[in-house]
């Protein structure tokens, strides 16, 4: 805006969590590989994960339903650390001390600490840093050329400035260090990979069919009772 530079099909924007559909077919792939199972428990890979002493697999992780809390719903705390750049170990370092939400696989409650350890494991996993692993396996192989982690300090082609709107008008928007985000909110895209990356995901060509079958039906809480979301997307009529 301040340099009146138009928004085009080409333009990279912070996709959020978005980014979490990308986490998972990663995740769904290394399975697929025989590198990890869904019902591999977490501290296989994070020994240090806040489990509590109880039993969180990672298909847990991927729906949601582990009970750890939310590193983003510490309030205050997390907005202290907002502007550094955390270790990963530090920042599953803020919740800790806090007890599980809820027995695992027993209710849903969206958690970005959950696709934050996910992260976590492909790096365990491959030996590789997140955002390489996903530039190698998914981003170049098929050609989304403006799918990027998105680092604050590396230049990245057409990437756009984000704004707040606040009641005087539009301002720029506050500092955050993308390293909290992570693999639960840390990628950058455009308009035609994100087209194009859908048309690769339902046609089955990044992972087999049972997996995008995982990964598009609604899990099912020990209740019985189902929920909205899969692994990575939320299910719902348009």
């Amino acid at each position: 805006i301040e340099n009146d530079v138009p928004a085009t099909a080409r333009t990279v924007y912070r996709i959020g969590s978005v980014t979490k559909q990308f986490t998972s077919v990663a995740i769904m792939q290394l399975v697929e590989q025989g590198k990890l199972s869904l019902d591999d428990d977490v501290t296989k890979y994070v020994p240090n994960a806040p489990t509590h002493g109880r039993r969180v697999l990672v298909r847990h992780l991927l729906n949601h339903t582990s009970g750890i809390p939310s590193y983003t719903d510490v309030g205050p705390e997390f907005g202290r650390v907002i502007r550094l750049d955390l270790s990963k170990d530090s920042l599953i370092a803020t919740v800790k001390d806090d007890s599980l939400q809820f027995e695992p696989g027993s209710h849903f409650y969206y958690n970005n600490t959950g696709y934050f350890l996910l992260g976590m494991i492909i790096e365990r996993v491959t030996g590789k840093p997140y955002g390489d692993y996903l530039r190698d396996a998914l981003f170049a192989p098929n050609g989304l050329t403006s799918t990027v982690y998105c680092s604050v300090m590396p230049l990245i082609k057409h990437r756009a400035q984000g704004y707040e709107g606040r009641p005087t008008g539009i301002v720029n928007a506050p500092y955050i260090s993308m390293d909290l985000p992570y693999a639960a909110g840390s990628l950058c895209s455009s308009v035609g990979d994100l087209a194009a990356w859908t048309r690769l995901l339902h046609s089955r060509k990044l992972v087999k069919d049972s997996s995008l079958v995982a990964m598009t039906t609604p899990a099912k809480l020990a209740s019985g009772r189902p929920m909205q979301y899969g692994f990575g997307l939320f299910m719902d009529t348009v």
